[in-house]
């Protein structure tokens, strides 16, 4: 490792950037080799707040969302307020990301957070022959997967439940007696996770296609 990488890991070790704004920060902040105390110091806090701070730091650039939904703040910035401070203080031009710290502020007043997660899939029967090896296997598989749009857990849950409906008549329609293996698709299910873990499994049956 090159001296270069060891500031880096020197001054970034402490974060762990999941959102692209703060992945730039975190970059920001090795190639200034700023201490999280030099940083909060810059933003304006005192010294007596300096541990509490760093810990408020830590969490905004670990967060997807930045930290705006006001889970960590304290009497001197809210959370929209930290952010801008910190990006002035790093050299980061607030209005490069303005509207995507827009776009988080808007789903966290209209969505609960976190978002739920839906995955979809056919439950099918193949008749695997001696022959086939797990690359065979994998992608006979895959063909299980029903995509649902990206907004899906944005929906409210009647227009929901008709994507959902639309995306299984799409699949089985597309699928029916052109699976391999003689693949036979027996129904469909709807997996729920919240927070990584599972909270709800919904079955549908085979749709009337014609």
């Amino acid at each position: 490792m090159n001296r270069q990488n060891l500031n880096y890991s020197k001054y970034t070790s402490r974060y762990s950037p999941r959102h692209p704004l703060a992945k730039h920060a975190v970059s920001q902040i090795g190639k200034l080799e700023l201490r999280p105390q030099d940083i909060v110091k810059a933003m304006g806090y005192p010294q007596q707040h300096t541990i509490v701070t760093c810990d408020r730091l830590r969490h905004v650039l670990s967060s997807d969302i930045l930290g705006l939904n006001g889970s960590d703040v304290d009497t001197y910035f809210s959370a929209h307020e930290f952010l801008k401070a910190l990006l002035i203080v790093l050299d980061i031009p607030y209005e490069t990301f303005a509207d995507n710290i827009t776009q988080i502020e808007f789903d966290l007043a209209n969505y609960p957070y976190p978002l739920s997660q839906y995955r979809l899939r056919a439950v099918i029967n193949f008749k695997f022959t001696a022959g086939a090896n797990w690359m065979s296997r994998g992608v006979a598989a895959s063909k299980a997967n029903v995509y649902l749009p990206d907004d899906i857990a944005k929906l409210h849950h009647v227009e929901r439940e008709s994507i959902v409906q639309q995306c299984i008549h799409a699949h089985y329609k597309k699928y029916k007696g052109n699976l391999p293996y003689n693949g036979e698709i027996n129904g469909y299910r709807l997996i729920v996770k919240q927070r990584h873990a599972v909270v709800d499994r919904i079955e549908y049956g085979l749709p009337e296609c014609e």
